[in-house]
């Protein structure tokens, strides 16, 4: 749980590895011009199948009983880059996967449409332990790099929790890391008060003002707490 974006990078045009493995140099290029802590180099995306699996849905979807399974790519290019303390790495890239997949004895579609394709995340929220200027950089450099793969003609496809993709108001994005943060502790501290022996782990207890945090999100969302807990069981 935490403030994160998630991203799909699409190219239609069935262009060569080699294409795509400038376009992840270029990006590692961009990043180091942007300031960015850590840049890797440009990897195969077959030999680091973690990075990038395409998740596809298995099972009854008819009756809403279906689960999502996820596939490796057959070929792609692929950049690490790390924003800094706090925020998540993100990868950026492209790559292309088996049309159908062998899943529990049975062929599944994965929805790869031909092309070049990358499905990633990059939760930023944390970085906000460090200061709003230090997470608000982290938050804007990933969404840089986002500008620059669409500069670079790749269809890109957003969904950021912090609104700032679609806003570019930093108001907003400020207002939202604040409701995540409040949300996160409130959650944590349920989890760690409930008594059914969880071993809870959060970077959200780190955080200096975290009693604070907790009692502002108790307040906020001590409701809809109440219904999870009820619902999942937890005393």
């Amino acid at each position: 749980m935490g403030l994160t974006i998630h991203y799909t990078l699409k190219l239609k045009e069935d262009v060569t590895p080699g294409v795509i493995r400038e376009l992840a140099r270029r990006t590692a290029d961009y990043a180091r011009k942007i300031g960015c802590a850590q840049v890797g180099e440009p990897q195969r995306a077959e030999e680091n199948e973690d990075l990038a699996p395409l998740f596809f849905p298995v099972g009854r979807q008819k009756t809403n009983e279906g689960a999502f399974s996820g596939v490796g790519p057959k070929h792609g290019w692929l950049v690490e880059v790390w924003p800094g303390e706090g925020c998540e790495s993100a990868d950026f890239g492209l790559c292309q996967y088996a049309k159908r997949v062998l899943y529990r004895g049975k062929y599944f579609a994965t929805g790869f449409k031909g092309g070049w394709q990358l499905q990633s995340f990059c939760k930023t929220q944390y970085a906000g332990q460090h200061g709003w200027e230090h997470f608000l950089k982290c938050h804007k450099q990933i969404v840089s790099l986002l500008d620059f793969w669409r500069g670079l003609g790749v269809r890109v496809k957003v969904n950021d929790e912090g609104g700032y993709w679609e806003s570019r108001s930093e108001e907003k994005l400020r207002a939202e890391l604040g409701g995540y943060d409040r949300l996160v502790a409130a959650m944590g501290g349920m989890f760690k008060d409930s008594g059914n022996g969880l071993s809870v782990e959060s970077p959200i207890f780190d955080y200096k003002n975290f009693e604070r945090l907790e009692h502002e999100g108790q307040k906020q969302y001590g409701g809809k707490i109440r219904q999870f807990k009820k619902l999942s069981g937890i005393k």
